[in-house]
């Protein structure tokens, strides 16, 4: 059984929230309880104490829109932190204003083993932020802040940078750098933008062999990739020999799978 339970300001919007959760969910089974309520954050940290109590549960996904209310943000990071320092999955993103110091502060006192997505369209030129821990599973959609030292620092199995301005030879240093378990040794698989078809050249510009294995065709179309592979695979090896890892080129995009 799935229950969905939301706290809401007004009765107008509790009202169009149910009436949106029936045209968008037609067919799942949910229960869905929606209370209105003058505290919100205050009454679902009540209510979720008690189901704790009840269920024995714990949180394991947490949603942030760092900039929209940072007051209720701390209270909520304070509130998660005290009773979970890590959590399975958590998406952070910034739809209505530059990010603040709240970003900083969560990734600092909850850490995600699962997935961390990171949707921070607006940041300031000289922002940097460092990702603490070894997430499962890292995406972040506006990855210009990351650049190659960071990306070397990086820890997560499979990795998604999008909007990246890291170069077709920072991208081959990589490359290198795995191929000579300098590091990310635990890689499993990589996504991340070019700057068009000729990056591929300088990328690959080192050991390989181009493939066309139907099993590795296959392969990418699994996770976390999902994509039909058209162009021509590249294999590089590592040098102790227990892992290879190949790379295609699809639309403007380079996707990497070690096996």
């Amino acid at each position: 059984m799935k229950c969905l339970y939301r706290l809401s300001e007004s009765e107008n919007i509790a009202g169009f929230v149910a009436f949106l959760h029936s045209c968008l969910n037609p067919f799942e089974k949910e229960n869905l309880i929606i209370k209105v309520s003058k505290e919100p954050l205050k009454d679902i940290m009540k209510w979720f104490d008690y189901a704790r109590e009840v269920l024995n549960c714990e949180i394991d996904n947490a949603s942030f829109d760092v900039p929209l209310s940072p007051s209720e943000n701390r209270r909520t990071i304070d509130w998660i932190a005290a009773q979970n320092k890590t959590v399975k999955e958590m998406d952070i993103f910034n739809n209505f204003g530059e990010l603040n110091d709240d970003v900083r502060n969560l990734m600092e006192r909850i850490h995600v083993s699962g997935t961390l997505t990171l949707a921070i369209w607006k940041y300031k030129d000289n922002f940097r932020m460092e990702i603490p821990g070894k997430p499962a599973h890292l995406e972040i959609r506006n990855s210009k802040f990351v650049d190659y030292d960071q990306l070397l620092r990086l820890k997560s199995p499979v990795i998604i940078l999008q909007e990246s301005t890291l170069t077709s030879q920072e991208i081959n240093r990589f490359l290198k750098s795995w191929m000579s378990s300098e590091t990310h040794f635990e890689l499993k698989a990589l996504e991340i933008n070019v700057s068009g078809p000729d990056a591929m050249n300088e990328i690959m510009d080192l050991p390989h062999e181009k493939t066309n294995d139907p099993e590795l065709i296959e392969a990418f179309k699994g996770y976390p990739h999902k994509i039909q592979i058209e162009n021509e695979m590249f294999t590089i090896k590592r040098c102790d020999g227990k892992k290879k890892a190949t790379a295609s080129r699809v639309g403007n995009r380079i996707y990497l799978i070690v096996h």
